[in-house]
């Protein structure tokens, strides 16, 4: 899904006949088959655009205590972070990209904690940028060519398909049709492991599902609607505690071109104390929420 998911669908619903006899008892009717849907693989092309909107919102209430403590360590904050960019192709072969352009809009977030509200802007929020695999090295520049900073890099990095390789979670999905409560295993594990490269090494992934709940017609193509599940397990470096977070949500795919239309996760957070921080006499409360939502959207634009 490096064109964010990419999806067309042909769907398959095919019902047994029902045979009754005038003078014969009526034979117990036959199961209808569970809808089922065909994802499908296309070619990236020269010009192919998607506009990709991000949204995580994240709140947490924690009370520290010691023994050696006077008064609890408290903490209560929320951050929403969001972002807007449209990708277009540049160069391509069959299904694999080699360059981009990325045009960002609004990318920040909003943190308050105690009050206190604090608003903070990406260093690549309303820029545009070229990204380019040459000889198994990326390069990112300016929309005219020229070196940007190292920071401005490091966060278009962030939001980059897997250039000059076929991307993973298309992938995963079968070249077979998919019926109604079948799994996708392979997305699953490939969409953990992408979760855990982009969080890094404090960040788990376990547990992840994605369940094909429903097919709908729509006037775009058939839609595949799946009821995604993970649990994301985090800790914070040097902090006495670990977060876990079971998220749920819904995922929809447009079956031509395999195109993310929505995906939406949320669930609590859960705050438990390392094993050395109740050695050494921690003991902590804490409750949170955390909710995202990834939207995708395919531009049709003239070659």
């Amino acid at each position: 899904m490096h064109r964010v998911y990419p999806f067309v669908v042909s769907l398959g619903l095919s019902l047994a006949p029902l045979a009754a006899g005038a003078a014969a008892p009526a034979a117990p009717a036959p199961e209808a088959k569970a809808p089922s849907i065909q994802f499908k693989q296309v070619n990236a092309r020269v010009g192919d655009q998607e506009v990709l909107d991000n949204a995580v919102d994240m709140r947490l209430a924690l009370d520290l205590r010691a023994s050696d403590m006077d008064t609890p360590m408290s903490v209560s904050m929320s951050v929403t972070s969001s972002s807007r960019h449209t990708m277009t192709v540049l160069a391509a072969r069959g299904n694999v990209v080699s360059k981009v352009k990325m045009a960002f809009g609004d990318v920040g977030e909003v943190a308050e904690e105690k009050g206190d509200v604090q608003r903070k802007a990406s260093p690549i929020s309303g820029k545009t940028y070229l990204a380019e695999l040459k000889k198994e090295r990326l390069l990112i520049t300016d929309a005219k060519g020229q070196p940007v900073s190292r920071e401005e890099e490091g966060e278009v990095k962030k939001h980059l398909p897997e250039l000059g390789r076929p991307d993973r979670l298309e992938a995963a999905f079968p070249k077979t049709p998919l019926a109604v409560g079948a799994r996708l295993e392979g997305f699953s594990d490939a969409l953990a492991k992408l979760m855990v490269d982009e969080a890094g090494d404090d960040t788990r992934v376990t547990q992840t599902r994605a369940t094909l709940a429903e097919v709908r017609q729509e006037p775009r193509g058939a839609v595949g609607v799946f009821d995604v599940s993970m649990t994301v397990l985090r800790q914070e470096v040097n902090a006495p505690f670990l977060m876990t977070i079971p998220l749920q949500g819904k995922m929809s795919v447009l079956a031509e071109g395999i195109q993310l239309v929505e995906l939406t996760l949320s669930g609590p957070v859960k705050v438990e104390l390392t094993d050395d921080a109740v050695e050494a006499g921690f003991e902590a409360r804490g409750e949170g929420a955390m909710r995202l939502r990834l939207t995708g959207k395919k531009a049709d634009t003239a070659r």
